[in-house]
């Protein structure tokens, strides 16, 4: 009995098959991703099932593909896998000796699951047949349990059986917009983009927000914020964002004018989340997105947190995924996700350029209020940034 064998690329869902009702909607968004995603490779299908999905594509593309799916949120395994047309023994005989020939190994063992619970034969006695199948047909091979050279993973289907031998972690989470959207404040730094992909990872559309002081920073520190998204959207195949780009020069130095230098950055980051606040309200964002870390730095301590999104009105929500991480633990993620040789480039933004020589670690909402009171200008400022100096990139 013949059969034919094919070979697919097999996307396994991860958090979405605790969904219960509405796993369905999970399962459509995630699709659409895929196809977004993908939709530079022409000769390509993808198969949406309730439990996983399936790429048809041309063998050369395969790489290519499988570097895209990997940063997919939603995706919990990729998997080369080769279909068998058929579940019967002799039809799966033949195609299972002739693959595992190409292989090197000493070891192994079989594990089979049944998606086709009607097959007559369990996944136990499933896996002993085909373990005395290979035993027969390849010397020198041994089957052991724990750690084997090769694992050979067999599933059952009412009318195919699918074999492959490796898992490639994805990116597991949420598919990106299943979830609302923020609004990311993102800086030429190591963090913001991390935080930014975090958030995306959990099912957020993710726009970006970020600040420039010309003549202080250059059009280079604008490209490596740019350059940062780039790598976080995936060059615009995860999604394709909005970017704010504020230019913040009149509301810094007006801001240079108080009386206690100490609160500059506190002031900074209060007009930075006034300017988030307006753009949140205005194109409906669920919440704005920082990059903060618990202690990092002044503006990072718990009193600085409060005193800076104090300006937020009750409805704005703050997320701030790498709150508990320290400083070696985001440098990882960045190198992981390839921010981090782009985000140490030399290139300063207005955070950077601005600190105070002996930043206030403590600070309180009224000083900061009353700080802003001496700054008789800072208002009709505010109001003509808003009005005049945000450019939008879509």
């Amino acid at each position: 009995m013949s059969s034919k064998i094919s070979k697919i690329i097999y996307l396994k869902y991860g958090e979405l098959t605790l969904k219960g009702k509405n796993r369905i909607n999970f399962i459509d968004c995630l699709y659409k991703n895929v196809l977004s995603a993908l939709k530079q490779f022409k000769s390509i299908k993808v198969l949406k099932k309730f439990d996983s999905m399936g790429i048809i594509c041309n063998k050369s593309d395969y790489p290519k593909i499988i570097d895209i799916v990997k940063r997919i949120p939603g995706i919990f395994q990729i998997i080369e896998a080769f279909v068998i047309n058929g579940n019967q023994i002799k039809q799966v005989e033949k195609s299972i000796i002739n693959l595992l020939k190409t292989k090197k190994f000493k070891t192994f063992k079989i594990v089979t699951k049944r998606h086709d619970k009607s097959f007559p034969i369990n996944s136990m006695e499933y896996s002993k047949l085909i373990g005395s199948i290979v035993l027969k047909n390849i010397k020198n091979k041994k089957v052991i349990m724990d750690n084997p050279d090769l694992t050979i993973n067999i599933e059952i289907h009412s009318d195919k059986t699918i074999l492959f031998f490796e898992r490639i972690e994805g990116a597991g989470g949420f598919p990106i917009g299943i979830n609302g959207k923020a609004l990311s404040l993102i800086s030429g730094g190591i963090d913001s983009p991390v935080a930014s992909s975090l958030v995306m990872k959990k099912g957020i559309h993710v726009d970006f927000i970020t600040f420039i002081t010309p003549p202080h920073t250059s059009d280079a520190a604008l490209k490596k914020i740019k350059d940062l998204i780039k790598v976080v959207t995936l060059d615009q195949k995860l999604e394709k964002p909005k970017i704010f780009i504020v230019n913040f020069t009149m509301i810094q130095h007006e801001l240079s004018h108080i009386s206690n230098k100490s609160y500059q950055i506190t002031l900074m980051r209060r007009y930075f989340f006034r300017i988030a606040n307006y753009l949140k309200n205005k194109y409906g964002y669920d919440a704005i997105v920082t990059g903060e870390s618990l202690g990092q730095v002044a503006s990072q301590t718990v009193k600085s947190m409060e005193t800076i999104e104090n300006v937020l009105d009750n409805k704005t929500i703050v997320l701030r995924p790498l709150l508990s991480y320290d400083k070696i633990e985001i440098i990882k993620l960045a190198k992981n996700l390839g921010t981090y040789d782009i985000s140490i480039l030399p290139y300063a933004d207005c955070c950077s350029l601005f600190v105070p020589k002996s930043p206030v670690t403590k600070p309180n909402i009224e000083t900061a209020k009353k700080l802003e009171s001496e700054l008789s200008l800072i208002d009709k400022i505010f109001d003509d940034t808003i009005a005049k100096y945000i450019k939008i990139i879509n």
